[in-house]
Protein backbone atom coordinates (compact mmCIF):
# COMPACT_ATOMS: atom_id res chain seq x y z
CA UNK A 1 0.00 0.00 0.00
CA UNK A 2 1.55 3.25 -0.84
CA UNK A 3 2.52 6.03 1.77
CA UNK A 4 -0.13 8.10 0.02
CA UNK A 5 -3.26 6.88 2.43
CA UNK A 6 -4.94 9.78 3.49
CA UNK A 7 -6.19 9.61 7.38
CA UNK A 8 -9.96 10.43 7.57
CA UNK A 9 -9.98 11.38 11.29
CA UNK A 10 -13.18 13.09 12.07
CA UNK A 11 -12.01 15.27 15.03
CA UNK A 12 -9.02 17.48 15.80
CA UNK A 13 -8.32 15.15 18.70
CA UNK A 14 -8.16 11.84 16.85
CA UNK A 15 -5.89 13.03 14.98
CA UNK A 16 -3.29 12.88 17.32
CA UNK A 17 -1.00 10.05 16.73
CA UNK A 18 1.69 9.45 19.47
CA UNK A 19 1.34 11.45 23.02
CA UNK A 20 3.99 13.26 25.55
CA UNK A 21 4.34 11.11 28.81
CA UNK A 22 5.92 12.06 32.04
CA UNK A 23 8.47 9.42 33.28
CA UNK A 24 7.85 8.67 36.83
CA UNK A 25 10.29 6.72 38.54
CA UNK A 26 12.45 7.95 41.59
CA UNK A 27 14.81 5.20 40.44
CA UNK A 28 15.95 6.79 37.05
CA UNK A 29 17.77 9.72 36.12
CA UNK A 30 14.73 10.89 33.93
CA UNK A 31 12.42 11.03 36.64
CA UNK A 32 9.72 13.77 36.22
CA UNK A 33 10.80 14.34 32.46
CA UNK A 34 8.66 14.91 29.88
CA UNK A 35 9.41 12.62 26.38
CA UNK A 36 7.45 12.41 23.04
CA UNK A 37 6.51 8.79 22.15
CA UNK A 38 5.27 7.27 18.82
CA UNK A 39 2.35 5.73 17.75
CA UNK A 40 1.52 3.05 14.98
CA UNK A 41 0.08 4.38 11.67
CA UNK A 42 -1.10 2.52 9.03
CA UNK A 43 2.47 3.16 7.60
CA UNK A 44 4.52 2.89 10.24
CA UNK A 45 5.33 5.09 13.19
CA UNK A 46 5.47 8.79 14.32
CA UNK A 47 4.02 11.31 16.83
CA UNK A 48 1.72 13.97 15.50
CA UNK A 49 -0.29 16.78 17.11
CA UNK A 50 -3.02 18.43 15.46
CA UNK A 51 -3.59 21.29 18.01
CA UNK A 52 -0.12 22.41 17.30
CA UNK A 53 -0.42 22.19 13.33
CA UNK A 54 -3.47 24.37 13.83
CA UNK A 55 -3.13 26.74 16.58
CA UNK A 56 0.42 26.85 17.64
CA UNK A 57 2.60 27.12 14.34
CA UNK A 58 6.04 27.53 15.93
CA UNK A 59 5.57 24.41 18.07
CA UNK A 60 6.42 20.77 17.41
CA UNK A 61 3.33 18.71 15.54
CA UNK A 62 5.06 16.27 13.94
CA UNK A 63 8.14 14.00 14.28
CA UNK A 64 8.80 11.01 11.82
CA UNK A 65 10.20 7.43 12.77
CA UNK A 66 13.15 8.00 11.62
CA UNK A 67 13.81 10.88 14.84
CA UNK A 68 12.75 7.91 17.08
CA UNK A 69 16.25 6.41 17.33
CA UNK A 70 17.49 8.41 20.61
CA UNK A 71 14.52 9.27 23.27
CA UNK A 72 13.18 12.76 22.46
CA UNK A 73 12.87 14.65 25.91
CA UNK A 74 10.42 17.67 25.36
CA UNK A 75 12.81 20.15 27.21
CA UNK A 76 15.96 18.66 25.01
CA UNK A 77 13.25 18.71 21.83
CA UNK A 78 12.78 22.40 22.53
CA UNK A 79 15.98 23.63 23.27
CA UNK A 80 17.18 22.06 20.11
CA UNK A 81 14.14 22.45 17.58
CA UNK A 82 15.59 24.49 14.94
CA UNK A 83 18.50 22.20 14.41
CA UNK A 84 16.27 18.96 14.46
CA UNK A 85 13.95 20.87 11.93
CA UNK A 86 17.19 21.29 9.69
CA UNK A 87 17.94 17.59 10.07
CA UNK A 88 14.49 16.86 9.04
CA UNK A 89 12.83 14.57 11.70
CA UNK A 90 10.95 16.93 13.66
CA UNK A 91 8.47 20.27 12.12
CA UNK A 92 6.47 22.62 13.13
CA UNK A 93 3.63 23.88 11.04
CA UNK A 94 5.68 26.85 10.03
CA UNK A 95 9.03 24.98 9.04
CA UNK A 96 6.38 22.43 6.78
CA UNK A 97 5.25 25.71 4.89
CA UNK A 98 8.56 26.82 4.84
CA UNK A 99 9.99 23.23 3.88
CA UNK A 100 6.94 23.43 0.94
CA UNK A 101 8.13 26.99 -0.59
CA UNK A 102 11.92 25.50 -0.35
CA UNK A 103 11.12 22.43 -1.99
CA UNK A 104 9.10 23.75 -5.37
CA UNK A 105 10.90 27.09 -5.08
CA UNK A 106 12.11 26.93 -9.23
CA UNK A 107 9.16 24.74 -10.21
CA UNK A 108 7.00 25.64 -12.98
CA UNK A 109 3.16 24.35 -13.09
CA UNK A 110 0.56 24.72 -15.30
CA UNK A 111 -3.20 24.86 -14.96
CA UNK A 112 -5.81 25.35 -17.13
CA UNK A 113 -8.64 27.95 -16.48
CA UNK A 114 -12.13 25.61 -17.12
CA UNK A 115 -13.97 29.16 -18.83
CA UNK A 116 -12.50 29.09 -21.85
CA UNK A 117 -9.65 26.25 -21.51
CA UNK A 118 -6.35 28.13 -21.74
CA UNK A 119 -2.99 26.55 -20.48
CA UNK A 120 -1.23 29.06 -17.50
CA UNK A 121 1.85 28.00 -16.02
CA UNK A 122 2.42 29.77 -12.94
CA UNK A 123 6.40 29.67 -11.04
CA UNK A 124 5.76 28.22 -7.55
CA UNK A 125 7.73 31.20 -6.02
CA UNK A 126 4.16 32.76 -6.76
CA UNK A 127 2.29 30.80 -5.13
CA UNK A 128 0.55 32.74 -3.00
CA UNK A 129 -0.20 32.02 1.14
CA UNK A 130 -3.67 30.54 1.05
CA UNK A 131 -2.14 27.62 -1.57
CA UNK A 132 0.67 26.77 0.35
CA UNK A 133 -1.86 26.32 3.61
CA UNK A 134 -3.40 24.00 1.54
CA UNK A 135 -0.05 22.09 0.76
CA UNK A 136 0.86 22.26 4.32
CA UNK A 137 -2.84 20.73 5.36
CA UNK A 138 -2.24 17.78 3.00
CA UNK A 139 1.05 17.14 4.03
CA UNK A 140 -0.18 16.74 7.66
CA UNK A 141 -2.85 14.71 6.96
CA UNK A 142 -1.05 12.52 4.85
CA UNK A 143 2.47 11.93 6.36
CA UNK A 144 2.48 9.24 8.51
CA UNK A 145 6.04 7.91 9.18
CA UNK A 146 8.57 9.87 6.62
CA UNK A 147 10.28 13.25 7.11
CA UNK A 148 7.51 15.93 5.68
CA UNK A 149 11.22 16.87 3.51
CA UNK A 150 10.65 13.64 1.87
CA UNK A 151 6.96 13.82 1.25
CA UNK A 152 6.76 17.12 -0.26
CA UNK A 153 9.35 16.17 -2.89
CA UNK A 154 8.16 12.84 -3.61
CA UNK A 155 4.24 13.93 -3.86
CA UNK A 156 2.87 15.24 -7.50
CA UNK A 157 0.86 18.74 -6.63
CA UNK A 158 -0.53 19.22 -10.06
CA UNK A 159 -4.07 17.74 -9.31
CA UNK A 160 -4.32 20.32 -6.11
CA UNK A 161 -2.62 23.57 -7.93
CA UNK A 162 -4.82 22.25 -10.82
CA UNK A 163 -8.44 22.59 -8.61
CA UNK A 164 -6.79 25.33 -6.58
CA UNK A 165 -6.56 27.70 -9.14
CA UNK A 166 -9.81 26.87 -11.31
CA UNK A 167 -11.74 27.88 -7.92
CA UNK A 168 -9.52 30.54 -7.52
CA UNK A 169 -10.60 31.91 -10.72
CA UNK A 170 -14.26 31.01 -10.80
CA UNK A 171 -14.24 32.87 -7.56
CA UNK A 172 -12.71 35.79 -8.87
CA UNK A 173 -15.03 35.74 -11.46
CA UNK A 174 -18.10 35.78 -9.52
CA UNK A 175 -17.01 38.75 -7.25
CA UNK A 176 -16.54 40.71 -10.74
Amino acid sequence: MSYLYRNSFSTIYEANVGSIVKINDSKSKYDNQQMYLQSGTFNGYCYKDYNNFKNYPNEVCYIAESSFDDLLFVDYVNENKEKLINEGGISTANSIKEEIRKTLEYEEYYYIYQKDGIVHTIEAKDFDDELINLFADIVFDIVDWQCTSSFISEKDWCDEINNYYSKKLNREEIEL
